[in-house]
Formats: structure tokens, sequence, C-alpha cells
């Protein structure tokens, strides 16, 4: 009855968060680009927005990728409350085309599957894992049990599961966990590692095939 009930409890919370899409796009830039390519990104997206957020961040330790754009809301009400016109929208990719060193890779568009909020504004470092998971349904359970279990560890670092429908490096799923800086993230890590509950989220997830492994910082976000 128990299983049953958290069963239910999982479908519900996947179901309240499946409207929420997430559309990552990696970006190779020359190297001091950045305050540049920061400049533009906030003169374009800084404003209301009809859900969700957009956020620059850099990337480390992903081949051929040195930042990203994020945009993330709802599907059905997606994006900015006032759309560019066609002139400022050229006269925007025009000028950050200028900053790119050469093609990037990876970029996807996922679906948020489970969440746990936190403190962003202090916590810009996010370390990434995209990877293959054999029974998605199975990993979703396992997850939602596991970040539970260690929320007093996690504190107020962000963590979140999506699903990857589009794009990517070749995974079905990506999780990420938030922290103050790279030292954190690694402390972080180590203290999960040693849990009881993080043998039980290896025995209990299904198979994986980790992809790819490496890090973020926030920018700039505006919500």
């Amino acid at each position: 009855m128990k299983q049953f009930l958290f069963s239910c409890a999982v479908l519900l919370f996947v179901s309240a968060q499946a409207q929420f899409s997430v559309r990552v796009i990696n970006l190779n830039l020359k190297f001091g680009a950045e305050e540049e390519m920061a400049r533009l990104f906030e003169e374009y997206h800084k404003g209301p927005r009809n859900s969700g957020g957009a956020h620059f961040s850099s990337v480390n330790y992903l081949d051929n990728v040195t930042h990203r754009v994020i945009f993330a809301g709802d599907p059905a009400n997606f994006g900015a409350k006032k759309i560019p016109s066609q002139a400022e929208q050229e006269a925007y990719m025009s000028k950050i085309y200028r900053l790119f060193e050469g093609k990037s890779s990876g970029s996807h568009v996922m679906t948020t599957l489970a969440w746990k909020g936190g403190d962003r504004d202090k916590n810009k470092f996010s370390k990434v894992w995209e990877f293959k998971a054999s029974d998605p349904a199975k990993y979703l359970q396992a997850h939602t049990t596991f970040v539970k279990a260690i929320e007093e560890i996690l504190g107020d670092r962000v963590v979140g599961l999506s699903s990857i429908d589009m794009g990517g490096s070749g995974g079905t799923h990506s999780v990420f966990m938030s922290g103050a800086s790279l030292n954190d993230l690694v402390l972080t890590e180590r203290a999960l590692s040693n849990t009881k509950a993080f043998q039980t989220f290896i025995a209990n997830r299904g198979a994986v095939e980790m992809v790819s492994v490496y890090m973020t910082k926030n920018i700039l976000r505006f919500n």
C-alpha cells in the first residue's frame, strides 16, 4: 500500500512539472568575450517574462562549449512578455555572432521531472551529469526518494532532474546539483556518497551509462 501511494505521489508530481520546458543553447565564445556577451544578453533579455526565466552561464569541462544560454518556462506561456521586432532580433544575433569562436555542440531541449528548490543567488555553481537511464520510471522514483533522504545535507542547494527530449550528447536524462563553489560541490558530493541513502539509490535506479560530467556557473538570471 505504501509503495502504491508513493507511486501515485510521484506520478502527480511529474504531471505537475511536465509542462516546464528547458531549452539549452551551448556557445563557444572567443577568449575575453564573456563580458560583452553578458552585456548584450542583459540588454536583450532583461524584462518581464510570461513564465520561467532566461539564464547566461559559463561552462567548464565540456568540449567546444564555453558558455550557454537557457530559456525555461511553461511551453503554453513561454518567453518574454514583449516580443522584439524582427529588426531587433537580427541586430542582436548579428552582434553576438561576432563573439563566437566556432561551432559548439550538445544543445538540447529538456522537460523537468523533479526539482528541489534552494538559494540560487548563493549557489551559482552547478555540477551536471548527462546520462542514459535504462528504466526512466525506476530512475525517477529512486531519485525522488534519494533527494528526500538527503535534504539535510543538501541544505539550500538546488537539485533538478530532467529528461532530454531533443539534442544533447546522447543521454536520455540530465541531473544537476548547485553549490557555492567548486570546492562546495566536491565536498557535498563526498558527503552524499557516504550515506546509506546513496547506496540505496545506486541499487534501485536501474542501469545507468554516464555520457558527460561538467560544471557551470550562472552569470545572469532573469525571471
